[in-house]
């Protein structure tokens, strides 16, 4: 079935039906954000801020920062926050992997740094720093080592 603008009804069985969302070609395609397809599907839905908070225990002002493409403001880290997307997406019906990809790819921490070059992407392997003393003590024997001269000190107050 075909929705207007680009909206396909995906059907995985009678009661799991999702929209998949692809919007129209041309420039409106590339220039829509994660946020505003969110915005569009709630809206499309008829749902509000207050109700989809509601259902999706994700707090209103989270929900409105998504849609306003404002992920930075929301004072949680980048796997709560993919996760909020996903639940909301899905909550939408929308593609939720998707919409996890897009922000993954666009408003992760991880996304801003990336460097430019081509083939500069990939994480260098963290090496830890050369110990300063060869000496290696495990936790077992520093406490036996302390009751032992603890011993040592009370037998020798008792003889002297």
């Amino acid at each position: 079935m075909a929705w207007p603008l680009g909206i396909t009804l995906l059907t995985a069985g009678p009661s799991h039906e999702r929209l998949a969302y692809s919007p129209p070609s041309g420039e409106s395609r590339a220039m829509q954000t994660l946020g505003e397809r969110l915005q569009e599907a709630r809206q499309r839905l008829g749902v509000t801020l207050r109700e989809a908070a509601e259902f999706t225990k994700i707090r209103t002002d989270y929900l409105q920062s998504m849609e306003a493409n404002q992920f930075e403001s929301i004072p949680l880290a980048d796997v709560y926050k993919r996760g909020f997307v996903k639940v909301y997406a899905k909550y939408l019906r929308l593609d939720d992997e998707k919409a996890g990809a897009d922000f993954n790819t666009h408003h992760s921490a991880k996304a801003s740094r990336r460097p430019l070059e081509a083939g500069a992407d990939e994480d260098t392997a963290f090496e830890p720093e050369a110990a300063v003393s060869s000496i290696t003590l495990s936790r077992d024997t520093v406490i036996y080592a302390v009751i032992g001269i603890a011993v040592i000190a009370i037998i020798a107050a008792f003889f002297i």
